[in-house]
């Protein structure tokens, strides 16, 4: 892992994290917070080196110290990485570290991710450490959700915010990681939303272009279909089955802003993946299309908040999106 330079965008968390390590005013607790795949598990594990590393002079650590080699194997004896064990994150999972906690000589650090999911026995354990910490203990709680944290413990940390990357960003993270053309890369950047987890994830997914190819396929037999609705009922049995659904409909969704977008300005340049625009000229008018991409995005959130019964759910998803797509309105 290289020094903090290295790593891309996010301005402001170097110069925040940077002043406090450059001045030895990190807290004994820093919370990292944004969505899934934004980034806090690599600036972590960033902040962890930077704080075991024996010769840092600034905010970068070394790298080639002993403690920055013990850290880049994987085997540091003084920093411990704890996640959850299924949905919870338990009580003996920091009882059983706690020893290394009060390890004399230099900075011992803990990185939890998920914290949110840590059980209100863990958070009231941790919170007893954090009320009297040891010298040189520093704990980095990863979180997407820092409102199911204990309130007490949020005003024990030093808070930071990983904000969404530039496409920019994106690309260039890809072009140097991946062996993707600058085509394909410049398109995942634009499907990640800005988080370089989902970007890499997207990048590694070799069915990633057959499932999008899919999903504009879908989109096209919708619209040009007027026959009998029970192929779609019976479509929507086979798809509820897949374990990419939310993938899937993501995808979908992505087609329809997309069709949406063309049909009120005519700028390609406002596409997510402008290579299919020639797909979405004849769509039905906006105000229809508007209907669709609301009722996508309804069901992905009913899928991921609530116990909906996804064939039902799929099924009038279909059938409405059917009437949408076909130019009927209501």
């Amino acid at each position: 892992m290289a020094g903090w330079q290295s790593l891309k965008g996010q301005q402001l968390l170097k110069i925040g994290l940077g002043n406090l390590l450059a001045r030895h005013r990190v807290s004994h607790a820093v919370l990292l917070t944004g969505p899934a795949g934004s980034g806090k598990r690599t600036w972590g594990r960033a902040l962890a080196q930077a704080l075991l590393c024996s010769e840092r002079a600034g905010a970068d650590p070394c790298l080639s110290c002993l403690s920055c080699r013990q850290f880049q194997s994987g085997n540091h004896p003084r920093f411990i990485n704890l996640e959850p064990q299924g949905r919870q994150l338990k009580v003996q999972q920091i009882r059983e570290v706690r020893p290394s906690f009060y390890l004399e000589g230099g900075n011992t650090v803990c990185l939890i991710q998920q914290a949110e999911k840590m059980t209100a026995v863990a958070c009231s354990s941790l919170l007893k450490i954090l009320e009297e910490p040891p010298p040189g203990l520093h704990f980095i709680l990863l979180s997407a959700e820092p409102g199911r944290l204990f309130p007490t413990i949020l005003s024990r940390c030093q808070r930071f915010t990983l904000l969404p990357l530039s496409n920019g960003e994106i690309t260039e993270l890809l072009l140097e990681r991946t062996a993707l053309s600058h085509e394909a890369a410049e398109l995942i950047a634009r499907l990640s939303g800005g988080l370089p987890g989902r970007a890499l994830a997207l990048a590694g997914d070799e069915t990633f272009k057959e499932r999008l190819a899919g999903a504009a396929s879908l989109v096209r037999e919708l619209a040009r279909s007027g026959g009998n609705p029970r192929n779609w009922l019976t479509r929507a049995g086979e798809l509820a089955e897949r374990e990419d659904l939310v993938s899937l409909l993501e995808l979908l969704h992505l087609c329809l802003r997309d069709a949406l977008i063309l049909s009120l300005c005519r700028r390609n340049d406002l596409l997510i993946n402008p290579g299919n625009a020639r797909l979405w000229e004849d769509l039905p008018a906006s105000a229809l299309l508007e209907e669709a991409v609301e009722l996508v995005s309804a069901t992905i959130s009913d899928l991921l908040t609530t116990n909906v019964n996804r064939r039902l759910a799929l099924e009038s998803l279909f059938l409405l999106l059917q009437r949408r797509l076909s130019g009927c309105p209501g």
